[in-house]
């Protein structure tokens, strides 16, 4: 069954040695923009990020999607056939680091280390009262990675409650108890600019957002205009709407707006691989392959 890599902005060489070294037989292609539609008709499987627009009706013989990350998202086009199958990579390391991110940024907010950054900038030696950090956090999202960051959060003294669209609790509700709220949901047509300015009106005054999930659970201008009245204390955006973020995007001049470039975990070629070639053995078996997405659900 030839392959498809779609890893952009990964590099695909990345993945077709890592593949190769648990199946040296596969076969593998890596895309090009120049790629003919007699090289596509050939693919059945495809390994990616993201299908650009208009590749998915040119594979006319595809049978299997695997996404190289939780979301699946960038993979749902609307060409994409309705009997093909999509899965996802499962990585409990990567769910690890991310909730390590999530509770790194979550006490150097709660621990005050940005006014410390400033001070020692000022060389001013000043001491500020403290003590254990008991904040309330409401994880949105309870899948792998919200689980792992709950978790974690948990263990270093957090208070912490999850909620999910099936909650019972009304997303108001979980919000407005909150002093931080991470958002670690997958991202639907119903989560979709879910965190909005209705949803940061509900958030009490002080609240502090991390954003681990896709950049587009957040209306970034409603964002901006509650960080930079005073009503949100601030967010740590590892994800935003535009990634790469241009050079001119407000987000990178808001005082108390923290962005990293989508680093929070990344998982290992090595641990992409060996899921799917696990999964590429089942379909060559003609059995569904693991972590099948319910794309009407889109997760």
């Amino acid at each position: 069954m030839k392959t498809l890599l779609l890893t952009d902005p990964m590099p695909a060489g990345y993945f077709t040695k890592a593949i190769h070294a648990l199946a040296p037989d596969a076969q593998v292609i890596e895309y090009r923009r120049d790629i003919s539609d007699a090289e596509l008709a050939e693919v059945e499987v495809v390994l990616g990020w993201r299908l650009p627009a208009g590749v998915a009706g040119r594979l006319p013989n595809l049978k299997w999607v695997c996404s190289v990350a939780a979301g699946v998202e960038k993979l749902l086009v609307p060409d994409l056939a309705a009997h093909v199958a999509v899965s996802r990579i499962v990585d409990t390391e990567q769910a690890e680091g991310i909730a390590q991110f999530v509770v790194m940024m979550a006490l150097r907010h709660a621990r005050g280390l940005v006014g410390y950054e400033a001070q020692q900038i000022e060389r001013a030696w000043r001491r500020q009262p403290v003590a254990a950090v008991r904040s309330r956090v409401a994880v949105l999202g309870m899948g792998t990675m919200g689980a792992a960051v709950a978790r974690l959060l948990g263990a270093v003294g957090f208070a912490v409650q999850g909620w999910s669209r099936s909650s019972a609790t009304p997303l108001d509700a979980a919000l407005a108890g909150a002093d931080f709220v991470v958002c670690a949901l997958p991202l639907t047509a119903q989560t979709d600019s879910l965190l909005d300015a209705r949803a940061f009106a509900s958030m009490q005054s002080g609240c502090y957002l991390i954003n681990i999930a896709r950049g587009a659970h957040v209306v970034e201008p409603d964002l901006i205009a509650a960080v930079t009245c005073g009503h949100l204390a601030g967010a740590a955006l590892d994800v935003q709407r535009n990634e790469p973020m241009s050079g001119d995007d407000p987000l990178w001049t808001v005082p108390g707006i923290t962005i990293t470039p989508h680093i929070a975990a990344q998982s290992l070629p090595e641990t992409i691989a060996a899921q799917f070639v696990a999964g590429l053995r089942c379909v060559r078996r003609g059995e569904p392959p693991p972590h099948i997405v319910d794309r009407a659900r889109g997760y």
